[in-house]
């Protein structure tokens, strides 16, 4: 498919597109560099004040330790795995329900009394009023436990200045169409793997690569960034958007 382009405005708003060199696989990396995370939800419907502090320390206690023992088996170790506990509470009888991020100690003391304050508070900037003078009963419905499994993180590769000579990663010369001048042309064709750090292909040119295709069109340069990028730049604007992305 074609390449997904950023469009931003450097100094004096100049347009240029950042063509990530990657950008047709951006789901997979997205998935590479993303934490594990797994939900667990369990109902316990009371009033609560009424709640059972037993009870409730064990259904969280059973969620996380569900979710510690898939993340192990996922391959995280037990140091990179964080949780965050909640619960969905409503006024009786209401039905707008509002989740609640609650700690560790919370749920060790059962301190009903802070998570019930804090309802108050929040359910007041959602839906703008609070029943806590009326004393109305708070409602536990649902607890929630995030395991979350912290993957290690690839990091993006800086690489060396090669000057603006692409002349390395040259292909072939190839006629294609090209739309706005409504005509077929000879234009240059690179190799976009062997394309480096501040080498400059002139439109109108195309860049191949092994899972997508880069067509500079003729009113527009390339140069490639030092993470191996490509910035689209309007030839009108060259020495400005140049000495931005060389800088």
């Amino acid at each position: 498919g074609p390449n997904h382009a950023c469009m931003i405005a450097l100094e004096l708003e100049i347009p240029v597109m950042i063509i990530p060199k990657e950008s047709s696989i951006f789901c997979a990396a997205g998935m590479l560099r993303s934490d594990l995370k797994h939900d667990f939800v369990s109902t316990y419907a009371t009033v609560l004040d009424a709640a059972d502090p037993a009870t409730f320390k064990k259904l969280f206690g059973d969620m996380k330790a569900q979710g510690i023992e898939l993340l192990i088996s996922e391959g995280i170790p037990q140091n990179r795995i964080a949780h965050i506990f909640s619960l969905d509470l409503r006024y009786v009888k209401q039905y707008h329900e509002v989740n609640i991020e609650i700690t560790s100690q919370e749920i060790n003391r059962a301190d009903f009394g802070s998570i019930a304050t804090r309802f108050h508070k929040k359910h007041n900037a959602l839906f703008g009023y609070s029943l806590e003078k009326e004393q109305t009963p708070v409602e536990l419905i649902n607890l929630r436990v995030m395991c979350i499994g912290q993957t290690a993180k690839p990091k993006f590769q800086i690489e060396a200045y090669d000057g603006p000579d692409p002349s390395k990663a040259h292909k072939k010369n190839r006629r294609i169409y090209l739309p706005l001048q409504k005509r077929f042309e000879a234009v240059e064709i690179f190799d976009g793997a062997r394309l480096r750090f501040g080498n400059k292909v002139v439109g109108p040119a195309v860049i191949e690569q092994v899972n997508t295709t880069t067509f500079v069109s003729p009113e527009f340069s390339l140069l490639v960034d030092k993470f191996g990028s490509y910035t689209m730049y309007m030839k009108t604007h060259e020495e400005t958007a140049e000495k931005r992305i060389l800088n």
